[in-house]
């Protein structure tokens, strides 16, 4: 049976609100901890919060929304925050490492415009040959899928090639680096999370 409400209460279904409430905060990287820092409220009130246990205030609302720099019609989903969703079309995507670069790769983004992000995708071309003895190493976790041409790919001690279709999805704290192989230059999709 429904809690009755309190007076000034959010009028939302609890576990819309609840659900949005938990994904902004993971989106952003917050702890509960960090969540309640910021708007002053405790862990266990936000925690009730994010499980639809409780439903805050206007003035709670008014604060969770602060945190997460929203609007409280945005929190509320109301109307959408202005990035949230980001198209790039093809002609539209901005490099941010051209070949000839002194890596030789070049990278295009898919999803510049995105201000919060738990990946980040691209268009990886890399070179035909490996400019120096440099390998690449960094947090989180990576995925390359091929889309034409071939790939050899240097993980650890360990070196794979990639086709058309194929995909590798690994720890990127372990030194890699990938080269484009054959006549052409190679194109993947590739996504790390941030």
């Amino acid at each position: 049976m429904p809690q009755p409400q309190s007076a000034g209460a959010v009028q939302e279904p609890r576990t819309t609100l609840a659900a949005r409430i938990a994904f902004l905060r993971r989106q952003r990287g917050l702890t509960l901890d960090q969540l309640a820092q910021t708007t002053g409220l405790t862990k266990s009130y936000l925690s009730k919060v994010e499980r639809g246990l409780s439903v805050p205030s206007i003035s709670t609302a008014m604060r969770l929304a602060g945190s997460f720099d929203l609007s409280v019609g945005q929190l509320l989903g109301e109307n959408q925050y202005s990035d949230a969703i980001s198209i790039v079309r093809q002609s539209e995507r901005p490099s941010f490492m051209r070949s000839g670069s002194a890596s030789g790769y070049d990278y295009e983004l898919l999803a510049g415009n995105k201000r919060f992000k738990n990946m980040e995708p691209y268009i990886m071309r890399p070179p035909l040959a490996f400019q120096d003895d440099r390998r690449f190493e960094h947090a989180g976790q990576e995925m390359i899928f091929v889309i034409s041409g071939a790939i050899e790919l240097e993980y650890g001690s360990e070196s794979n090639i990639l086709y058309v279709g194929d995909c590798a999805y690994f720890d990127a704290h372990l030194p890699h680096r990938s080269r484009s192989l054959g006549p052409a230059i190679a194109e993947a999709l590739v996504v790390v999370t941030t």
